[in-house]
């Protein structure tokens, strides 16, 4: 979203702010900005000229001008505009001058020298009109975005930043750091946050001189409660025309086109108070009534874009006598469009439930600048002012237009207020600073916050409507509000003074810790993580038998359908895949293994598994001595008791029919030690002989 400096200086005064320091502490204290865009600068050579003459070229399309540029003297210049005229006041580049990748020069144009450029709104980057020149119209007012252009000004050599609008500051906001603030998604909420921290007053709204009738010409009802508030004002004397220019840049600069005055108001309003209206052709309203309904299941829609949509009964329409005429929070109707013979209007400002417009902009992918403001939860007090400021802009762009009705309002029952009451010491207490009672109530009531000073520094606070919709409703969001305004740069870092108690030793971590330093760091082993699947092909190839097992409802591979019950297995995996490039392979792994248990979770005991080979002949017994070695290494390294080794009963397809144990402690199993049984090496084609060592450390680490 841009947010211009020229659209905000009508709600706060910027006079003297150095705007690049205003957008760092704009994204420190509000909204994260993307980006500060200066625009319309480096157009010095650019001023006024008043074309003198007009003169054709025969047998060409362009034309000859002579205009007078003041003090940069009378010049020829060619033109191929065909609005240009004599008598104009226009904008003139003068040799030197870049425009883009354009740099201005004296050149030879049909036979011709021409000094200079008569420029198109496009070439100065004020829009993207391209199609004659920009001709500068006296009665242009600039709205307070500079001098003004007039009689007085509009004296040839003067520059035309002088004149008109052209420079501006954008604040580019990422939208995603203000979907909790609804408040902030038009110039004049922005302006609110802008004049809070420069502690500058926030300009009062021009509506005052805004006034309806008493007569109520239209029929209002409101069938759904996703409605919370819908108003209608109708107007006459109506002339649909192009905008003038200070509206057209303004909303070129923040990313709208201009379409024609009535449609460019709503727009405009929009953007600067952030609730969406939208203006009716009064004569496509049947049987002057408006009713807002939910859609009927498949009802079809034709949106302003001539796409025909079919609509669900979780659509909210806006509906006449005989047909709907706009999707509510979204887009209106092609048929009830202001056309450019429409005199009379039916303005319609409303609030819907913000979920309502979520679910039919995301189902129909019809997303746009009205929906992504509803679906923020606006302000339903809002509305009144919306309707005040786009009646008082279509009284200043059309003159001879009048209000001809009642403000005919249909609401639901306004929500009592939300009142915070808060301590000024705990505010200080939890930022870490003493900000102090005067500040604190100067920062709250700078955001427009009803503020009660009560004894004892107790504050009474009453939350503004526009902030109560979703963002403010407990005591520390206050907290924060005068936090992000002082700046929490300005409060001082100190170091916390809370006690921090040891965190309790993890023992089975320590004892995994040990085991890895022992087995890589003193024995020279390589650490390895297989996958906690038993691979059934190179189990069935090994001849390997599998028991119980928990097996997958949505395995990874149609190879690997269930969860491993030990490690040796994958070892022996691991010791063919190196076969070929080592004659020596020691690994280990620390990983769980899961054993089945009828009608409960499997058991997941943390296991440590071992594998030592080599190629060369060695006698026998001598790998089951080394593993027996390694035990004993392990178990004085991590402090535990060494294993009793007891001679069989290991029933395993890889272990050893003779050299063989299991690992006893305390009279129970945690593990096993064998040598590599000879067939199963024989099976791999493996030239190795070696041990498999598998112990479980949860059991080891729970004995004495």
């Amino acid at each position: 979203m841009r947010i211009s400096c020229n659209w905000l200086s009508r709600h706060v005064d910027l006079s003297g702010v150095d705007l690049d320091a205003l957008g760092r502490r704009f994204t420190m204290a509000v909204a994260e900005l993307d980006g500060v865009e200066h625009v319309g600068r480096g157009l010095d050579k650019v001023v006024v000229g008043h074309v003198r003459s007009v003169q054709g070229l025969e047998g060409k399309k362009v034309r000859l001008t002579e205009v007078d540029c003041g003090e940069h003297g009378v010049r020829q210049i060619i033109c191929g505009a065909p609005n240009v005229a004599a008598g104009q006041y226009v904008p003139v580049a003068l040799p030197g001058q870049r425009l883009g990748d354009m740099e201005i020069a004296v050149a030879d144009v049909a036979g011709i020298t021409s000094h200079g450029m008569i420029c198109s709104e496009r070439e100065l980057g004020l829009s993207d009109e391209h199609a004659g020149i920009l001709v500068i119209d006296p009665a242009w007012a600039a709205h307070g975005t500079s001098a003004g252009a007039s009689d007085a000004v509009l004296r040839p050599g003067t520059p035309l930043a002088q004149v008109l609008p052209i420079e501006d500051t954008l604040f580019v906001v990422d939208n995603k750091s203000l979907t909790h603030r609804p408040d902030c998604w038009g110039h004049r909420g922005i302006a609110r946050e802008v004049a809070a921290l420069l502690g500058r007053p926030l300009l009062p709204l021009p509506h005052d001189a805004v006034r309806f009738t008493t007569e109520r010409p239209l029929a209002i009802e409101v069938r759904d409660p996703a409605c919370t508030r819908y108003s209608a004002t109708t107007m006459s004397g109506v002339s649909i025309a192009r905008s003038p220019f200070w509206l057209r840049v303004l909303l070129f600069r923040v990313g709208t086109r201009a379409i024609n005055n009535v449609v460019d108001a709503t727009n405009f309003v929009m953007l600067d108070l952030g609730n969406p209206l939208h203006a009716f052709d009064r004569r496509q309203i049947a049987g002057d009534t408006i009713v807002v309904r939910a859609a009927g299941d498949g009802e079809a829609f034709t949106t302003l874009d001539g796409q025909v949509r079919r609509l669900a009964a979780s659509d909210l329409v806006i509906a006449d006598a005989e047909r709907a005429v706009a999707l509510a929070g979204v887009m209106g109707g092609l048929d009830s469009e202001i056309k450019d013979d429409t005199r009379e209007i039916v303005l319609e400002a409303a609030s819907f439930e913000a979920a309502r417009v979520r679910v039919t902009a995301q189902r129909l992918g019809l997303r746009t600048e009205s929906s992504a403001r509803f679906e923020k939860s606006l302000d339903p007090e809002l509305v009144a002012d919306a309707a005040k400021g786009f009646i008082a802009l279509i009284h200043e762009l059309c003159p001879g237009s009048a209000v001809t009705s009642a403000f005919m309002d249909v609401a639901a029952p306004t929500p009592a207020p939300t009142i915070i009451t808060i301590d000024v010491a705990y505010i200080d207490e939890r930022l870490g600073f003493a900000v102090g009672e005067a500040r604190i109530v100067e920062v709250l009531r700078g955001l427009d916050f009803g503020v009660e000073v009560g004894a004892g520094g107790r504050l009474t606070v009453t939350v503004p409507t526009w902030r109560a919709t979703k963002d403010i409703g407990i005591a520390d969001d206050l907290v924060e509000e005068v936090g992000r305004i002082f700046g929490y740069d300005n409060i001082p870092p100190v170091a916390p003074l809370v006690l921090v108690a040891r965190p309790d030793r993890n023992a089975k971590k320590k004892l995994e810790t040990l085991v890895r330093q022992r087995l890589a760091h003193a024995a020279g082993l390589d650490e390895v993580q297989t996958y906690s699947f038993d691979d059934d092909v190179f189990m069935a190839r090994a001849g390997l038998a599998v028991g119980e097992r928990v097996r997958l409802m949505n395995a990874i591979s149609s190879e690997m359908p269930c969860m491993r019950t030990e490690l040796a297995p994958h070892l022996v995996a691991v010791l063919e895949k190196n076969a070929r490039a080592a004659e020596s392979v020691g690994v280990f792994e620390i990983g769980r293994v899961f054993l089945p248990v009828a009608g409960a979770l499997p058991q997941q005991p943390t296991t440590l598994g071992v594998l030592m080979a080599e190629t060369a002949a060695s006698e026998g017994s001598r790998w089951f001595r080394r593993g027996k070695a390694l035990l004993a290494s392990l178990a004085e390294s991590v402090e535990r008791v060494v294993p009793e080794v007891v001679r069989g009963g290991v029933d395993k397809g890889w272990a050893h029919p003779v050299r063989q144990a299991r690992l006893v402690v305390e009279g129970a199993e945690i593990g096993r030690l064998a040598e590599l049984h000879p067939g199963l090496l024989h099976k791999l084609g493996l030239a190795h002989t070696g041990v498999v060592l598998e112990i479980d450390l949860d059991a080891w680490r729970a004995s004495k």
